[in-house]
C-alpha cells in the first residue's frame, strides 16, 4: 500500500482490513515501524562518513545482525513513543505516525509543526513531517486540518487528490460511497492530482470558502464538481449539527456515525418528515431525547439497534 495503489488493490486491502480488528491493529503497528525506520535511515546518513573510517568493509554476517538489531530498536521506539498531552482535548503527534479515532470519538492532535488535526468518528490519517515538507494523508473518515504558517509546503491528500497550502483550515471527508469532499474553511489552498500525468495536463483548482469540491477516491484525473457547502459542515468538530430543514432519516444517518448501535425510525412516513434545529449528534442519548420529544416518540432498545416508535 506504499506504492502505486490500483482500484483492485485498494478493494482487496479494505476487505482484508474489515475481516478482523486485528488486521487493522497490525497494519497500524507496522506502519509506525516503517515510518520510524525511515527516520533512522535519514538520520544515519549524516554519520555515514565517520562510520566508514572505522569499518571500511563490514562482513555480511555483521550487516545482517545490524539490520536485525535496528529492527528491534525501531520496534522498541515505536511501542514506547508517547505523545505529550495538550491542554484541553487531544494529544501530540510524532512525525510519520498514524492517527486514529474510534467510532463515536472526535479528537484533536497537535502535529510537530504546530498544525492541528481534528479527526471525526472512525477516521485515520497518516502524518509525515520532515525538514523540507509537511504531508498528511486521510485514508478514511473526515478530518479538519488547521495548517500552521510555515515556509515548508503542506500537502493534504485523499485518494488521488492533493490539497496544497501554506496556511489555512481545510476539511477532507471520504464518504461511504468513496467520494471525497474537500472544503476550505479559511485561508488559501489549491486542489491538484497526485498522478504526474494528470497533474501535468491540468492546472490546480483554487478552493473557495463556502464551496466544496467533490471527486472520486479512485479517479486518476481529478475532475471535481463544485457545490455550496452544507451549512452545518463547519460545526462538526464540536459534535453539533444545525439544519434549517432536513429529512429525519438523513439526520438519523448523521447521528448513526457516532452511535454504538444503529438508530432506526420504524415508521417510513415519519422518517421522511422534515426537521429543523441544532442537534448534538455526537451525544447519542441527548440526541435520542431531543428527537423523541420533538416527534412524541418512544425509544426501544434491542441488541441489534435503537428503535424509535410513535406513541
Amino acid at each position: 500500500m506504499r506504492g502505486e495503489v490500483t482500484e483492485q488493490l485498494q478493494e482487496q486491502f479494505e476487505q482484508w482490513l474489515a475481516e478482523s480488528p486485528r488486521h487493522r491493529q497490525a497494519y497500524n503497528r507496522y506502519s509506525r515501524v516503517i515510518a520510524q525506520a525511515e527516520i533512522l535511515k535519514s538520520s544515519g546518513q549524516t554519520s555515514e562518513a565517520a562510520t566508514a573510517k572505522l569499518v571500511t568493509r563490514p562482513s555480511k554476517r555483521w550487516m545482517m545482525f545490524g539490520a536485525a538489531a535496528a529492527a528491534v530498536i525501531v520496534f522498541a521506539i515505536t511501542i514506547s513513543a508517547g505523545g505529550t498531552p495538550i491542554p484541553g482535548s487531544g494529544v501530540a503527534a510524532h512525525a510519520a505516525e498514524p492517527l486514529v479515532t474510534e467510532r463515536g470519538e472526535i479528537r484533536s492532535f497537535e502535529l510537530e509543526d504546530g498544525s492541528m488535526a481534528t479527526l471525526d468518528s472512525n477516521t485515520r490519517i497518516e502524518v509525515s513531517i520532515s525538514p523540507d515538507t509537511r504531508y498528511v494523508r486521510v485514508t478514511h473518515g473526515r478530518a479538519r486540518v488547521r495548517v500552521a504558517n510555515d515556509i515548508r509546503p503542506f500537502r493534504l491528500a485523499a485518494g488521488q487528490g492533493i490539497v496544497m497550502t501554506n496556511e489555512g483550515i481545510v476539511d477532507v471527508m471520504i464518504g461511504a460511497d468513496r467520494q471525497v469532499v474537500v472544503e476550505l474553511i479559511s485561508g488559501k489552498a489549491h486542489l491538484a492530482s497526485a498522478s504526474r500525468a494528470a497533474s501535468a495536463a491540468a492546472e490546480p483548482q483554487s478552493l473557495r470558502t463556502r464551496w466544496a469540491l467533490q471527486y472520486g477516491f479512485h479517479d486518476q484525473q481529478i475532475r471535481s464538481a463544485a457545490r455550496p457547502s452544507v451549512g452545518s459542515s463547519a460545526e462538526w468538530p464540536s459534535g453539533w449539527s444545525e439544519h434549517r430543514s432536513i429529512p429525519l432519516d438523513q439526520l438519523i444517518s448523521e447521528a448513526n456515525e457516532y452511535a454504538s448501535l444503529p438508530i432506526v425510525v420504524e415508521d417510513p412516513k415519519l422518517a421522511k418528515r422534515d426537521v429543523s434545529g441544532r442537534f448534538k449528534i455526537s451525544d447519542t442519548e441527548m440526541f435520542l431525547k431531543r428527537i423523541a420529544d420533538l416527534f412524541d416518540l418512544t425509544v426501544h432498545r434491542r441488541p441489534d439497534g435503537i428503535y424509535l416508535r410513535s406513541k
